[in-house]
């Protein structure tokens, strides 16, 4: 399959492939079997996998590569999605598209994808849970990107920890599947037609409106300088641990997914270059 120079991630020293990145993650094949759309702004994918270790797949918040496009001679180009659910009976995962205008890898595969299509992944990668350990009151801020993370985590809620989450999206149908969790209030930023994307400022203003950070740990996704934002407020203007405020940033406004894996990846060998590997690896860190 042909595709844009501009969508091709090159990774000439073979560093994505070697055990310090992949550290128990596995190359698998998905086979679709449902493809549907719950809402206006979500295509939801349903697909059989054959893990070799399913107790993996069991764990909230775990996030696969899926190879989109194969370009003759050159890496698969692949984009990164959570696992909204897992079933281990039928070994069936659901898998969320936020669908977006602009013609990309994961929508141009998406576009042509049905019943019986394969595709390769890699996964799952587990991503960050609120630090239930803290012993403290959650509070999670999220885009519409992060709903299906929010929909795992709130799935998987320790029992007896109150919270409060706080959601930014266009469609208020996707914020309304949310599970309802005892103890825990959930919050609806709906963003209006027209409005950008990561660039209202709501999430960050619910973030600094949440009285007595110190009884809080936090978690939020989204858009990266909004992650970053969230992050620096609570650490540096809250002095909470580092650790206990757990952000990530799924994109970036104005930057494809290809030009921030380039990016990550030029920063993760900057970590080896350093003696380190993937636990030294700050994705907020990295300048994009």
């Amino acid at each position: 399959m042909n595709a844009p120079s501009k969508d091709i991630v090159q990774d000439p020293n073979d560093r994505l492939e070697q055990d310090d990145h992949m550290r128990g993650m596995e190359h698998t094949e998905m086979t679709v079997e449902k493809i549907e759309r719950p809402f206006p702004s979500v295509t939801r994918l349903t697909a059989r996998i054959a893990p070799a270790d399913p107790a993996l797949w069991r764990l909230p918040n775990l996030a696969i590569r899926i190879a989109v496009e194969a370009p003759e001679g050159e890496r698969p180009i692949s984009r990164i999605y959570t696992i909204r659910s897992f079933d281990e009976a039928r070994s069936v995962i659901e898998i969320d598209f936020v669908m977006h205008e602009d013609e990309s890898p994961a929508m141009r595969w998406l576009d042509q994808a049905g019943e019986g299509t394969v595709a390769g992944l890699t996964g799952p990668r587990p991503h960050y849970v609120p630090a239930w350990e803290a012993g403290r009151k959650v509070a999670v801020f999220a885009d519409e990107t992060a709903i299906p993370a929010v929909y795992s985590i709130l799935r998987n809620w320790r029992a007896g920890v109150g919270g409060v989450v706080h959601i930014e999206t266009p469609d208020r149908a996707a914020f309304e599947e949310l599970p309802q969790v005892e103890g825990v209030s959930l919050h609806l930023w709906l963003r209006a037609p027209g409005e950008a994307a990561g660039a209202t400022g709501r999430l960050v203003a619910a973030a600094k409106a949440l009285s007595d950070p110190d009884q809080w740990t936090i978690w939020a996704a989204g858009e990266r300088q909004e992650a970053r934002a969230i992050r620096r407020h609570f650490t540096e203007a809250c002095g909470l641990p580092k650790d206990e405020v757990r952000a990530a940033g799924y994109w970036k406004r104005g930057v494809s997914s290809s030009e921030v894996d380039r990016l990550r990846l030029r920063h993760y060998e900057d970590v080896i270059s350093k003696g380190g590997g993937l636990p030294d690896f700050e994705d907020l860190d990295v300048q994009i």
